[in-house]
């Protein structure tokens, strides 16, 4: 007469102790897959970025200013500029009143609940691409602005537009723009995306330690605190190059000195007599130390 032989509860204990096993083998193998689908995803999105840019500059000689001031006292910045190519404006944010709410193409997959404004997951080179803060120092060859209109580089192809952007802060979970929106909102500065539509160079140029912010003396993204890659994507930031092209790159490669920041493709360094000094002065110190923020990554090469 046949029987039925069930399993025995060593047996039971045996297969579940395996199946968890293969689980946790396979579990760090699915979130890297995660995690690299949304850096391809970012990536794509960054390219649409570097399309609008394109356009940007095929239709005005220039590239884009990282803001104007309009007259109803709202701020149009990059990605309201760059919206206007690429069909997508923010929900919330910075914008004109004319500028319509539709749905946006400007936000990192990676951080699906951050929104599209001031504290943003992309950042714009805008020390070296197009500054609008107030700076008619004479010897500064962009007066009254910072730097705006940038019409040409020497290196497109070696220099950052736009990229993945963390913001002044790492060690805070991300917060929104003060405004009409969000009117609670601290915006502490170590907060993630804190300021993250802008990024800080390594070392900022020579002029913007005389740049103005609403009457403020600001020579960096925010006050006195600098704005840096995100490294998101598995230790890396999605970015796109003055010339359109997009790439993944490492923040620590990025903050050697300022050769992927200043549209020249090599850093002429801090000395007054090294050859090509004039082309990018820069001050030699990498963030004001009264503002008590420490260096983010693997320290760079010091200023020559």
């Amino acid at each position: 007469m046949l029987r039925n032989r069930a399993f025995t509860l060593i047996e039971l204990l045996v297969v579940v102790t395996i199946m968890g096993i293969l689980v946790s083998l396979l579990m760090p193998s699915l979130g890297r897959a995660r995690r690299q689908v949304r850096a391809v995803a970012c990536l794509t999105q960054c390219r649409e970025l570097g399309h609008g840019m394109m356009l940007y500059i095929n239709e005005n000689g220039n590239y884009p200013a990282h803001q104007w001031r309009l007259d109803d006292g709202s701020r149009l910045r990059w990605f309201n500029a760059m919206a206007l190519y690429l069909g997508g404006a923010p929900r919330v944010g910075s914008y004109s009143a004319a500028t319509p709410k539709r749905a946006t193409v400007q936000c990192c997959p990676a951080t699906p609940d951050w929104t599209v404004s001031r504290n943003n997951s992309y950042g714009y080179n805008y020390k070296y691409l197009g500054s609008t803060r107030d700076n008619n120092d004479e010897d500064n060859p962009y007066r009254p602005y910072e730097t705006f209109p940038i019409r040409e580089l020497r290196a497109p192809a070696r220099t950052i537009a736009f990229a993945d952007c963390d913001g002044t802060g790492w060690t805070l979970p991300w917060g929104p723009e003060r405004g009409p929106d969000y009117p609670d909102a601290d915006q502490d500065p170590h907060r993630l995306g804190n300021h993250g539509y802008t990024l800080d160079p390594t070392y900022i140029p020579l002029r913007s330690e005389r740049t103005y912010s609403g009457g403020e003396l600001e020579p960096y993204a925010s006050r006195n605190w600098r704005t840096y890659l995100s490294n998101r994507h598995l230790g890396g930031s999605n970015a796109i190059f003055a010339d359109g092209h997009g790439v993944r790159i490492n923040p620590s490669e990025a903050y050697r000195d300022n050769s992927m920041w200043n549209g020249l493709g090599f850093d002429p360094g801090s000395d007054p007599a090294g050859p090509g000094f004039d082309l990018d002065p820069h001050v030699p110190y990498k963030w004001d130390e009264s503002s008590g923020q420490e260096w983010r990554y693997e320290d760079p090469q010091p200023a020559r």
